[in-house]
């Protein structure tokens, strides 16, 4: 019976990666059959520049989570699987191969790829693996992803750097306990936040990084650039191909744009701005340089559940209410589709019902009225400073109004949005959205929505806590198949929109534009760049 149970397990985890490869390979099938820009043969040397309007918020794995610190951690550091290629096709990095699970499914012994150093020269063991987990789950270390991770045996009694359930068989031999089968488990285990450190790095690494990723940390200067160089030792010759990579900061998304049409940048690290697209989509010499990706993103507002009138289930469906979704998305330029429920299509428990509310003003004001709030009430919302929040935060403005809500903007940089809106008490609304870290329903659900993720520093920022919501994504993971995970992933879904803590707006595509001189550029669902693999055109031939 244990035997069958492990296979099933195994098998649905099988299933649930050969289908978000091929989801990606269908989104992205103009880039995935044809040659890689700037030819197929990779090329050595150069500097890749990009720009970025913010800069890092740390470049500590464990806690970042802004868009420019994303970007370095994959080029710093590795983890013990990654994603290959355009695709979310797992492959192992710094593991040898992928884990052996126990006949119970709660159990992964994971060997290391031999030969692996950090940038300082010691060698990657299973010690600084355990280590870097095990940081993920102290609370002092205040992780934003801390609730992935409390499946692990002995979750709550987590301190200085280590964890009962994640043990150093040797140096080269890595364990992992669960409490209960996970069949996402695998995911979590490649996600950036997953990134190796030396032992006992702590929090050093958020200003002097140490990892044994392609690229090394030589230089921050905030506000100015980051300066990155080859690791000539890394494992995985001859990446990366460039020697290195300068990030300049505070460049505004238009200018990154000019700068690029002209040649002194390689790739923009925010996104085409609004006001840009249409030029930039119908540029015939632009064309060879622009891709469109569906990426597994929604974009959302959240109430917080903890502060008033929000504690009012009446008040934030009246919210739910008085968006019209169809409008906002004109103002992206179409880039996306309504959405229908909280996941997007290509996470395993999206369903095509209908959970979110149409626009209904009536509906709202005598929601409103109910709560004892006839005339409105003023609020705050709090979202990023760039495109697309700064257009669509006008037109939520206009909307809410309309059933006498009074909203005060708060456009923040990346990480000043993070810091407040992970701060009980101090953010009764935002605006913002979700990328999938890996192609399963529990990512949303866990990060976003669920009890673990409801503490300071965390991402769940309505601050919502259901258990029946999250026992149902717990019995999702431990189901031996998609169509029984599915199902309880919409109950799950249709329990969580009844009590409005978020309100989902639209479903997110993302056209990029790069460099003429950028060859091997793909675009990466799970990640943003994948820098290791790209090679400047004008490069020398490799030796």
């Amino acid at each position: 019976m244990a035997k069958s149970r492990a296979l099933l397990l195994i098998g649905l985890a099988a299933a649930l990666f050969s289908a978000a490869a091929c989801g990606s390979v269908q989104k992205n099938a103009g880039t995935a059959t044809t040659p890689a820009p700037g030819g197929d043969q990779p090329r050595a040397g150069g500097t890749m520049t990009v720009a970025y309007k913010s800069d890092p918020k740390t470049f500590d794995p464990a806690v970042c989570y802004d868009a420019t610190c994303w970007n370095n951690m994959r080029m710093l550091y590795d983890r013990l699987y990654d994603y290959k290629g355009a695709t979310s096709e797992l492959v192992p990095q710094a593991a040898a191969d992928f884990p052996k699970v126990s006949e119970d499914g709660k159990t992964y012994t994971i060997t290391l790829r031999p030969g692996m150093t950090f940038s300082n020269g010691s060698p990657v063991r299973a010690q600084d693996v355990a280590y870097s987990l095990a940081r993920l789950l102290d609370p002092a270390t205040k992780s934003p992803v801390r609730g992935f991770w409390t499946g692990v045996a002995g979750a709550d009694k987590v301190k200085g750097g280590k964890a009962e359930g994640i043990e150093a068989v040797s140096d080269t031999e890595l364990r992992i306990r669960l409490t209960q089968p996970n069949s996402s488990f695998k995911y979590i285990l490649a996600m950036p936040h997953a990134s190796v450190i030396p032992q006992d790095a702590g929090d050093d690494v958020a200003t002097k990084p140490v990892g044994s990723g392609p690229f090394t940390f030589k230089e921050f200067s905030p506000g100015r650039q980051i300066l990155l160089e080859k690791n000539t030792a890394y494992w995985d010759k001859p990446r990366p191909y460039v020697d290195k990579v300068i990030e300049k900061l505070g460049v505004n998304p238009d200018v990154q744009l000019l700068q690029l049409e002209k040649g002194q940048i390689d790739l923009m690290g925010d996104p085409i701005p609004p006001a840009q697209f249409l030029s930039v989509t119908a540029n015939a010499a632009l064309k060879p340089q622009t891709l469109t990706i569906a990426k597994p993103t929604t974009y959302y507002l959240t109430l917080n559940v903890k502060m008033k009138p929000f504690d009012d289930p009446k008040v934030r469906e009246a919210i739910s209410y008085a968006i019209d979704r169809s409008f906002l998305l004109k103002l992206v330029n179409g880039q996306g589709e309504v959405a229908n429920e909280f996941l997007p299509p290509g996470v395993l428990g999206h369903t095509e019902d209908k959970l979110v509310h149409d626009q209904d003003i009536a509906k709202a004001k005598a929601l409103l009225a109910e709560a004892g709030h006839p005339n409105g009430f003023t609020t705050t919302m709090y979202t990023w400073n760039t495109s697309p929040w700064t257009n669509l935060l006008p037109q939520i403005q206009q909307d809410l109004a309309k059933i006498g809500v009074k909203i005060e903007p708060r456009p923040l940089q990346q990480s000043a949005f993070f810091d407040l809106a992970g701060t009980p008490g101090k953010a009764p609304m935002t605006l913002r959205f979700w990328v999938a870290d890996f192609p399963d329903g529990s990512n949303f659900f866990q990060a976003l929505t669920s009890c673990a993720a409801a503490v300071p520093g965390g991402q769940n920022n309505s601050f919502y806590c259901s258990k029946e919501v999250d026992d149902l994504v717990v019995q999702a993971l431990a189901v031996g198949t998609t169509e029984e995970a599915e199902k309880l992933y919409a109950e799950a879904t249709a329990k969580l929109l009844a009590d409005n803590p978020i309100v989902p707006l639209y479903y997110g595509t993302k056209t990029e534009v790069f460099g003429k001189n950028v060859g091997g550029y793909h675009p990466q669902p799970i990640w943003g760049f994948d820098m290791a693999a790209y090679w400047k055109t004008d490069g020398k031939p490799l030796s």
